[in-house]
């Protein structure tokens, strides 16, 4: 089923780009002058901008779907094969770190941590 999808995936693709490539500008640009301003003529006057916008945005919305579901059927086949590496290493510290006292519950405030001596640098200068 994946690899049929991205088959027709791979048509839309190529589909919506010859129609964009199809389409002329507002101004004629290079569209008129590649194909002679012949392609006008060929879906009539007025069209050919019909047919080739309407061809645009259903292709379009092939594009946006087919991705989308690609985009979420390989996330899923990802999940189940392979786990992610920061997951992994998150389990990893997290069974290496050392376990945290429980708080005092007397005052609720935490204790704080001895406060290291304030005397000379043990090199001494």
């Amino acid at each position: 089923m994946y690899v049929l999808l991205i088959f027709f995936h791979l048509l839309v693709c190529l589909a919506l780009v010859g129609v964009v490539l199809m389409q002329s500008g507002k101004g004629g640009g290079l569209a008129g002058g590649a194909f002679g301003g012949s392609a006008q003529t060929v879906f009539g006057g007025r069209g050919a901008t019909d047919f080739l916008t309407r061809a645009t945005m259903v292709l379009g919305g092939l594009f946006f779907a087919t991705s989308l579901v690609l985009a979420l059927m390989s996330a899923n086949l990802n999940a189940t094969h392979a786990r992610s590496l920061i997951n992994q290493e998150a389990r990893k510290a997290a069974a290496s770190a050392p376990a945290q006292l429980p708080q005092s519950g007397a005052g609720g405030a935490a204790r704080a941590p001895a406060a290291p001596a304030t005397g000379a640098p043990a090199g001494g200068r």
